[in-house]
C-alpha cells in the first residue's frame, strides 16, 4: 500500500509538472505572437503602406528595410522619367483598387443596414 501511495504522489508531482510546462509553452506562444504583431506595425508604421504595397508586388513579400535605403532606392527609382511613370501607374492602379474595395464595403453595409431606403431607379 505505501507503495502505490507514493507512485500516485509521484504522478500527481508530475502531472503538476507537466501542467506548468504547457502553461509556459502556452505563454512565450503569446508573447512571441505579441512581439510578432508590435514589430509588423512598427515596419508598417515606418515604411508606409503604399511603399509597403509597392514592395509585395515586386518582391511578394515584405521585409524590414531602415528609412535611408528606402529613399536610396526612391531616388533611383525616380531619377529616370520611365520609372518615374510607371510608378506613378502602379500607383494610380492601387488607388483605384481601394477606392473599389471601399465601395464594395460601403455598398455591402448599405445593403445591411438601410433595409429603409430605396435607390431609385432609371425606368421612371
Amino acid at each position: 500500500m505505501k507503495e502505490l501511495e507514493n507512485v500516485m504522489s509521484q504522478l500527481e508531482k508530475e502531472t503538476k509538472k507537466k501542467e506548468q510546462a504547457e502553461n509556459k509553452i502556452k505563454q512565450l506562444r503569446q508573447k512571441k505572437s505579441q512581439l510578432k504583431r508590435k514589430a509588423d506595425t512598427k515596419r508598417k508604421v515606418e515604411k508606409g503602406g503604399v511603399f509597403e504595397a509597392f514592395e509585395r508586388e515586386i518582391t511578394g513579400m515584405q521585409e524590414d528595410t531602415n528609412n535611408d535605403l528606402i529613399y536610396a532606392f526612391l531616388d533611383y527609382v525616380l531619377s529616370d522619367n520611365r520609372n518615374r511613370e510607371k510608378l506613378k501607374e502602379l500607383t494610380e492602379i492601387h488607388l483605384r483598387k481601394k477606392e473599389i474595395s471601399l465601395e464594395e464595403n460601403s455598398n455591402h453595409g448599405e445593403e445591411n443596414g438601410n433595409d429603409d431606403f430605396e435607390e431609385p431607379t432609371d425606368e421612371e
